[in-house]
């Protein structure tokens, strides 16, 4: 995984401190979501006031992790496999990370500079959890054995921890 990590941490880490935070970026991503891919807003039980809680615990995992592929890789598939329960289908994840890269780059060019360095490599970043995910989503079974070693439930759940969107080692904080 040849991802930019330093330039992923950085972003990250301004968007939570820019434009109203980390909270304002989780609403201004879920507000975005159904109002551009309202079929998706089915999915999503938990209102988005909790849900963007759980986005931007999930991407500070990833972006954490990211220069750790085997904490990542287990993490993700367990996602994966986890998104199975909420209906997540293959052609969500495109518009998910879509929508994500589109509003980090609104949030961003708001108080500072958003860059097609910085968008391709939010972009290539996305394509790669993704497909990640949603190998794990096409094959649970493959994955069972490592998913075990990693602390997860066959399902893609944590063992003994009510925060799966929160990897190995990392704090869960946005």
């Amino acid at each position: 995984m040849s991802l930019n990590a330093k330039l992923l941490r950085e972003t990250f880490e301004r968007a939570k401190i820019e434009n109203g935070g980390a909270t304002a970026l989780g609403m201004r991503f879920y507000a975005r979501l159904f109002e551009k891919y309202p079929a998706v807003r089915p999915l999503f039980s938990t209102p988005p006031e909790e849900q963007h809680k759980k986005l931007l615990a999930s991407v500070a995992s990833i972006v954490g992790a990211v220069e750790k592929p085997d904490i990542l890789v287990p993490f993700l598939h367990a996602m994966g496999i986890r998104h199975l329960k909420y209906k997540t289908e293959s052609a969500h994840y495109a518009a998910v990370s879509e929508n994500l890269v589109s509003v980090l780059a609104e949030h961003l060019s708001k108080e500072g500079e958003w860059t097609e360095e910085m968008k391709s490599t939010w972009e290539d970043a996305l394509k790669t959890v993704s497909k990640i995910m949603i190998e794990a989503a096409e094959n649970p079974n493959k994955f069972q054995e490592e998913l075990t070693k990693a602390g997860f439930e066959p399902n893609g759940f944590k063992k003994d921890d009510p925060r799966p969107w929160v990897a190995e080692g990392q704090s869960g904080e946005a």
